[in-house]
């Protein structure tokens, strides 16, 4: 049988919420603690339209189970008014919910619910299926390491079509960017991975695990994995880019599997006010005092697994700081078109959580969420302030307009050959294929296309340009551009394009700026008997940070996070 301690060992979570009736806002108890005024409303309706957020929700619980709830801005493009009850994808903040069923089958095998018992170790989990690049690696990574975000392993190599199964078998042709437990590093692989081993572990799919195990027993009646359900609630918010153009929800139904556990569930404040009530209550509902997770799955949770820097602690679904003497749990979620915080403090007794349908709004939402933890703790307003310094500067930059010129201008140096001959097919195995398209007077049927979607942003026609294309398959972005930076190197910009504009505006534009390119690619050009072509390409830069690859120095092929060869 498999022993307590292991099943500790494996346990990794965070809790749920209470149930209670909310059908007017603000709902207030107790006066004396008021969170959501008049002048907080104010604040907020300011901040919005400063900062161009179109729509924001906002709710706070109490410990003594009283529940604020705002709404704030439009919910579509008809000018529609956001109430609480509006559905958001609240994108990452939905890990903590994966973290917490994660307990789910390991405590049902202990009580005698479930007779598959999850092994401690990753590769067991999945004999045959799961493995890292290194081999030691793939023998000692845990549960644990894998959604305290400590594997090494990098993002964005999972496809819309992909299945979790396809996403396990595939980490083992993915180039590590750090060593084992060496260092906190992002990734959603794991948590598409964790979905794969509740529903093979606990006899039914994740989703239902979530749906009868946690929002049933909380009466989170408007919560949802279908983004198809969602819809036909007639409360599903639009959703705008940080331009100001509105775009598609961004998960279809057809990824609904995939994303589920990194990032695909859809909510609103009311329901998360619930699970805020049941985290501030160490995951027992305070109202039938019925425990929702396992105890040892909420502390294993709340713990510490890695230390970023002196204020942000990473915990599994949450990360954790201490501010001013209080700790706080926190998380954000993005993806394009919407934003999404939560935050709950255990020792004061607060939780809240604010949902906006607009791009890279955190700043505006973070502002919001430390005004209420400072003014309701009577603390000074430090982070507060200097978040609106940040969002000050940030407008200022936006309405400048103007290009900062480097005060050291660079000559580039040309390239090695004709740009053409860099456009191929290309192949890695945890990415798949590529193929690189210049602009030529004949190109080949996908490179037609590729060219042609980008013809509506910019001339396609002239190889003067010294620029490569790319459509590419990704849960994030459409397509790729290369643009020439130096020798045999260019810089790589991901967007999603939409040449037919997207809601009332047809007009065609792009889900990101391209902007500076954050990545690279660097050609290898093998020189020989009077002759020179291009052989593989190492592509970096997509991990944000220097690897550890890329520390320790060697060869372009040995330092690159992505060799892609040419097919």
């Amino acid at each position: 049988m498999l022993s307590k301690a292991v099943c500790l060992a494996l346990l990794a979570s965070n809790a749920l919420c209470q149930q209670r009736a909310l059908n007017q806002w603000p709902v207030v108890a107790n006066p004396e603690k008021q969170v959501i005024t008049s002048e907080l409303s104010e604040f907020v309706e300011k901040i919005m339209k400063d900062g161009n957020v179109p729509g924001l929700t906002l709710g706070v619980v109490h410990s003594n189970g009283t529940v604020e709830l705002g709404a704030f801005g439009r919910k579509t493009e008809d000018g529609d008014e956001m109430t609480v009850d509006t559905l958001y994808n609240i994108a990452s903040c939905s890990k903590a919910f994966l973290a917490s069923s994660m307990g789910i089958p390991i405590d049902d095998f202990v009580q005698g619910r479930n007779q598959t018992p999850l092994p401690p170790g990753l590769t067991d989990l999945f004999p045959g299926d799961w493995e890292l690049m290194d081999k030691w690696a793939s023998e000692k990574a845990t549960l644990r390491d894998a959604l305290s975000h400590q594997t090494g392993l990098h993002d964005f190599s999972y496809h819309p079509t992909d299945k979790p199964v396809d996403v396990t078998r595939r980490t083992r042709r993915l180039r590590p960017t750090f060593e084992l437990r060496q260092r906190y590093h992002y990734n959603n692989q794991h948590y598409i991975i964790g979905a794969h081993i509740i529903s093979t572990y606990s006899g039914m799919p994740y989703t239902e695990i979530v749906k009868e195990r946690i929002w049933k027993r909380l009466s989170m009646t408007s919560s949802t994995f279908s983004p198809n359900e969602a819809a036909l609630s007639s409360k599903l918010a639009q959703t705008w880019t940080a331009n100001r153009r509105r775009i598609l929800f961004w998960f279809s139904e057809e990824v609904a599997e995939l994303s589920a556990g990194p990032a695909g569930i859809i909510t609103n404040v009311v329901d998360m006010t619930r699970w805020l009530q049941t985290l501030l209550n160490a995951d027992v509902d305070s109202v039938t005092n019925e425990t929702i997770i396992p105890r040892e799955t909420y502390d294993a949770n709340t713990r510490t697994q890695s230390i970023v820097s002196t204020r942000l602690c990473p915990r599994m679904g949450w990360d954790t700081k201490s501010y001013q003497g209080h700790n706080l749990w926190i998380h954000g979620g993005e993806i394009l078109g919407i934003h999404s915080e939560v935050l709950f403090m255990l020792d004061s007794g607060l939780g809240i959580v604010t949902l906006a349908n607009g791009d890279g709004k955190n700043p505006q939402e973070l502002a919001t969420m430390y005004r209420i933890v400072e003014d309701f703790l009577g603390l000074d307003r430090k982070e507060f302030e200097r978040i609106l310094v940040t969002i000050a500067a940030s407008r200022a930059r936006s309405e400048d307009g103007s290009a900062q010129v480097a005060d050291d201008v660079k000559y580039p140096s040309p390239l090695s050959l004709p740009l053409e001959e860099y456009a191929s097919k290309y192949y890695d195995p945890g990415y798949g294929n590529i193929t690189l398209c210049a602009p030529t007077p004949h190109p080949s049927d996908e490179c037609a296309d590729v060219l042609e979607s980008w013809s509506f942003f910019e001339n396609t026609t002239e190889a003067t340009q010294q620029v490569l294309y790319a459509a590419i398959s990704s849960l994030w972005i459409s397509h790729l551009r290369l643009a020439h930076t130096d020798g045999d190197t260019f810089g790589v910009s991901g967007t999603y394009l939409f040449t037919n504009g997207y809601g009332k505006d047809k007009s065609p534009f792009t889900a990101e700026e391209t902007g500076e390119p954050a990545a690279s690619a660097e050609f290898w050009i093998i020189h020989a008997e009077g002759s020179s072509l291009v052989r593989d390409v190492a592509l970096n830069g997509f991990a944000g940070e220097m690897t550890e690859r890329q520390r320790i120095r060697g060869t372009v092929e040995e330092t690159a996070e992505i060799w892609l060869t040419k097919v």
